[in-house]
């Protein structure tokens, strides 16, 4: 329930033949800026437009993908034209894709990078001789140009992308200490401040340092929810204790929705 000085923005976006069919949409993400619009097609296609430009041509750079994450930018109240995002391609590989919108003007790519999913395999195997397959690779965090990757749900990577260089640097890589029984059972990650959150389907959130792996702290939703009421709710309480949990957000280090 929104209290009466509450308010939250929503961007409408008019249909658009640059965008396709919502059915063929899996995923859709404006920029922090708020200037081009991602899409991730069904067939792993990535599309980016401009919303305010519905004449502009979108640019679809070349390759299969199967996640992107847009980079947050720490400077604040300065105007910017170019923007990076971070795609994971159907391989496993990642490439760095930076483009630029002006006003009047189609989305263009100014640069890529890459980073081979062979070259994250060997990583891991510096680190695990019996590791022989990149089974997954999803991208946490990219910030400031660092990025957080998790590797076989097991494996955290970070990298920094340096304008310089065709390839990132590794700053950081390590296991995570996964609980065997929650190991495939985990449904949601999110990384804040230096920390890693692992969200499983039964409620239970563990907390991890992403420098080093290390388990930090363990949250058990159902067991809290469950303590919290009163004997006059206890069935709502049980119908609590049994949720399946999907999604959750750290918005800051102390505060957590699920």
């Amino acid at each position: 329930m929104f209290h009466e000085q509450s308010s939250m923005e929503v961007l409408v976006i008019p249909e658009n033949q640059h965008c396709g069919q919502l059915a063929d949409i899996q995923k859709a993400e404006l920029c922090p800026a708020g200037s081009i619009l991602c899409c991730l097609g069904v067939s792993g296609q990535l599309v980016l437009w401009d919303p305010a430009d519905r004449e502009a041509p979108p640019a679809t750079p070349d390759g299969c993908f199967t996640d992107f994450y847009w980079e947050e930018v720490t400077t604040s109240g300065q105007e910017v034209s170019s923007f990076r995002l971070l795609a994971v391609g159907s391989q496993g590989d990642l490439k760095l894709l930076e483009y630029e919108a002006e006003q009047s003007a189609p989305v263009s790519l100014l640069s890529m990078q890459k980073y081979s999913a062979d070259h994250l395999l060997d990583i891991i195997k510096e680190r695990n001789q019996s590791m022989c397959e990149l089974d997954s690779v999803q991208v946490l965090s990219f910030v400031a140009s660092r990025c957080c990757v998790l590797l076989n749900c097991h494996w955290l990577l970070q990298l920094h992308w340096e304008q310089a260089s065709q390839e990132p640097r590794m700053t950081s890589c390590c296991g995570i200490q996964l609980i065997s029984s929650d190991m495939h059972a985990a449904v949601h990650h999110c990384v804040c401040a230096e920390t890693l959150f692992v969200l499983s389907s039964s409620g239970l959130i563990y907390v991890y340092g992403i420098t080093d792996g290390s388990l930090l702290a363990s949250i058990n939703l159902p067991a809290y929810m469950s303590s919290g009421w009163a004997e006059a709710d206890l069935a709502y309480s049980s119908l609590s204790s049994s949720c399946s949990f999907c999604l959750f957000h750290v918005s800051q280090i102390h505060t957590a929705v699920s």
